[in-house]
């Protein structure tokens, strides 16, 4: 009996040290993806630009969000646009990069990371596929303006998570005027951008 009872004993212990550990990794890898998915400043010199479109279902327009930020994660400028009728994704997020490279070159700010959650984007502007499409046609435009304007700059895919100020300002954009540059901070970002500096 007494011999029964401490294996019953050690098998609940057993079972209790392996939730912990199952816990505690879960902890730990919950952690790190918080940590990998943030937003993360440019280097010291450059400017860090985040894009996104966004495709409301209460209207047929393409809102299209750009915000600027410096070397130390500090607002410089946003830009809010909407494009009308809606297309497919793909395609509002490549306009969502043309507009973006159009206006950073009026800007004239120097050596620029220009950041997009859409992978088929980022990738397709890094390949050199031929591609009769409108989407290659508008991939092929920023290709030009890219090469032409942007001396040391890069263009980067990053997850959601870290372009959250860019989409809220591409979910706002339909219901404002048709282009808004922004030089205050926004209050639909504010909140944004203070988490994406702790």
């Amino acid at each position: 009996m007494w011999i029964h009872r401490n294996k019953l004993l050690f098998r609940e212990l057993n079972d209790w040290k392996n939730i912990k550990t199952v816990q505690t990794t879960t902890s730990v890898d919950v952690q790190t993806e918080m940590n990998v998915i943030k937003w993360k400043k440019p280097s010291p010199g450059r400017i860090k630009y985040n894009i996104d479109a966004a495709f409301p279902s209460n209207n047929n327009r393409i809102g299209l969000g750009i915000c600027i930020r410096d070397e130390t994660g500090a607002f410089i400028r946003a830009k809010t646009e909407w494009v009308e009728p809606k297309c497919e994704v793909h395609v509002g997020e490549a306009l969502g990069f043309l507009s973006a490279l159009r206006w950073v070159h009026e800007l004239n700010l120097g050596p620029v990371d220009f950041e997009l959650d859409s992978k088929l984007v980022v990738d397709s502007f890094r390949h050199h596929r031929k591609d009769f499409t409108e989407f290659g046609a508008i991939i092929q435009h920023c290709k030009v303006l890219f090469s032409s304007f942007y001396v040391n700059s890069s263009v980067e895919f990053v997850r959601r998570q870290s372009n959250e100020v860019a989409h809220a300002l591409a979910t706002a954009a339909p219901s404002l005027a048709s282009v808004q540059i922004l030089v205050d901070i926004p209050n639909c970002i504010e909140h944004i951008l203070i988490n994406d500096m702790l």
